[in-house]
C-alpha cells in the first residue's frame, strides 16, 4: 500500500510541472489568437508555451509592451515582429480562467536578431524566460 502511495504521489508532483518544447514541435496559435507584432519588424521574438498537463485547460495571455499579443494554450508557439530594442513582455491566465495576476518580463532584440522565450506554469506561477529550446 505503501508504495501504491508512493506511486501515485510522484504521478501527482510530475503532472504539476510543464516541460518546454522546441518550437519545431509545437503547434502553431492560431491566426485568431494572434492580435499583434505580426506584420513586418526589424527583430523576432519566438515564444513558446510549455507542454504539460498542468494549466492546461486555461491559456496564457501574452502582452508585449501593454498590447496583447496573442493568447496561448498548452504546447503552442507563435512568433511576433518587434522594433529592435528594449521591451517588456507579460504573461497572464486568460480571463475564462480567472484572469490572475501579471507576470512581466523585459527582454532586449537587436536588429536582425530572433530570440527565443518560452511560458511555463508551475505551481508557484506563470514565467516568461530564455530558453535553448
Amino acid at each position: 500500500m505503501k508504495k501504491l502511495f508512493g506511486v501515485f504521489a510522484l504521478l501527482f508532483v510530475a503532472g504539476c510541472q510543464t516541460s518546454p518544447i522546441s518550437p519545431e514541435n509545437a503547434d502553431p496559435v492560431p491566426a485568431s489568437r494572434l492580435y499583434a507584432l505580426q506584420g513586418v519588424g526589424e527583430a523576432k521574438v519566438i515564444v513558446t508555451r510549455d507542454s504539460g498537463l498542468y494549466g492546461s485547460g486555461c491559456n496564457v495571455r501574452l502582452f508585449v509592451d501593454g498590447k496583447l499579443a496573442g493568447e496561448f494554450a498548452s504546447g503552442e508557439v507563435a512568433t511576433f515582429h518587434v522594433a529592435p530594442g528594449p521591451h517588456v513582455a507579460g504573461v497572464k491566465p486568460s480571463a475564462a480562467c480567472g484572469g490572475g495576476s501579471l507576470t512581466e518580463r523585459e527582454f532586449v532584440v537587436g536588429k536582425g536578431e530572433a530570440i527565443r522565450r518560452r511560458i511555463s506554469i508551475t505551481p508557484g506561477g506563470i514565467d516568461f524566460s530564455p530558453t535553448a529550446y
